[in-house]
């Protein structure tokens, strides 16, 4: 049986001596490990500052996150999409190898939990060294000015991070099973080919979306959007939610998963509960700040008619309902949904 050599993504010919008559001749690609270049001290620090290489709009969070709970690892570098989603990127050097799609779920899962609150500490200490320390505040700012095509709300109801993996080249066993990952279960992951080339004197970096195809991506962007749309519009009245809430008494509160499934979703509806009130502007009066995150805290990014996250606690407060010192509201007096969607305090 033949065994054929994959194709790489891009081929770059040149036209000696710059004659238009002159015949294409092939440029031979290097290899990172040929030209010096390091993982970590190069191409990480390549990518975090020009992430549009790795073909769209990405705001850096940071880069060797290790707060992981009860382990070591390292993720190479956490980023926000334009629609305020969570990106983890994987990179290696040349080969792929077999388990850089094992490693970056494993990424992916340990990500899954960070809110966008400790998002926003990460990126203002990761970007915030003495003397130019950069607040919360700020940070917030820099992420709100970025995400355009979503809402920051919907990052706590997100737990299913997007996965992008970087390298020269892709083994079959990587790419096969990034394939099965999105067709099966639906998951946004991609694979992008970063591949060296030395001409006269200078590297250039040829940067090439592998998975999904370009030509399709548009398209399949598309098609899961309507999918999400056409779900979320046969589970989730947003009547019913626009009811449950403006029934949340004083002094209670809910979250969006909550409101999610009081409307009829499941949890994972949270997001677009939550992107739903960030845009809505016919929310009935004085009650969506009852809405908070699934830790009982006000969102960071959170606007109302109010004011901003210390105003809608502070009204809350006013209600009579209590805030610990990290700003998360009594568990006692979370209103959540029933088994058959009523509501009761927990």
């Amino acid at each position: 049986m033949t065994v054929m050599t994959p194709r790489p993504a891009s081929l770059l010919f040149e036209l000696p001596g710059g004659a238009l008559s002159a015949t294409p001749e092939a440029i031979e690609p290097d290899s990172f490990a040929q030209l010096g270049a390091l993982e970590l001290q190069h191409i990480e620090r390549w990518l975090a500052a020009a992430p549009a290489v790795l073909g769209e709009e990405l705001l850096v969070v940071t880069t060797q996150f290790a707060g992981f709970d009860k382990t070591k690892e390292r993720s190479d570098i956490l980023a926000l999409d334009r629609a305020g989603r969570l990106v983890v990127i994987e990179l290696k050097r040349d080969s792929s190898g077999s388990r850089q799609d094992l490693q970056a779920l494993r990424y992916a899962a340990f990500s899954a939990t960070l809110t966008l609150d400790d998002l926003l500490d990460l990126y203002a200490k990761h970007h915030g060294a003495a003397p130019a320390a950069i607040s919360k505040d700020e940070a917030l700012s820099r992420f709100t000015n970025h995400v355009t095509e979503g809402a920051l709300e919907g990052i706590d109801e997100d737990t299913r991070p997007r996965i992008i993996l970087v390298a020269k080249a892709f083994q079959v066993e990587v790419t096969a099973t990034v394939l099965w990952l999105r067709e099966t279960w639906g998951m946004d992951i991609s694979c992008v080919e970063l591949v060296p080339y030395s001409v006269d004197g200078k590297v250039l970096l040829s940067s090439s979306v592998r998975i999904p195809l370009p030509e399709a991506s548009e398209y399949m962007v598309k098609r899961d959007q309507k999918r999400q749309k056409a779900e979320a519009a046969s589970k989730i009245s947003w009547e019913k939610a626009m009811r449950v809430m403006a029934a949340i008494p004083h002094g209670r509160w809910m979250s969006y998963q909550d409101l999610a499934v009081a409307a009829g979703g499941t949890p994972r509806a949270g997001m677009a509960v939550g992107q739903y009130l960030a845009k809505a502007g016919d929310l009935p009066e004085h009650c969506a700040h009852r809405v908070l995150r699934s830790d009982g805290s006000v969102s960071p990014g959170w606007q109302g008619d109010i004011g901003g996250p210390e105003e809608a606690q502070a009204l809350l407060e006013a209600e009579g309902l209590r805030f610990d010192d990290k700003g998360r509201a009594d568990p006692a007096k979370r209103y959540q949904p029933a088994s058959d969607g009523s509501t009761h305090a927990s």
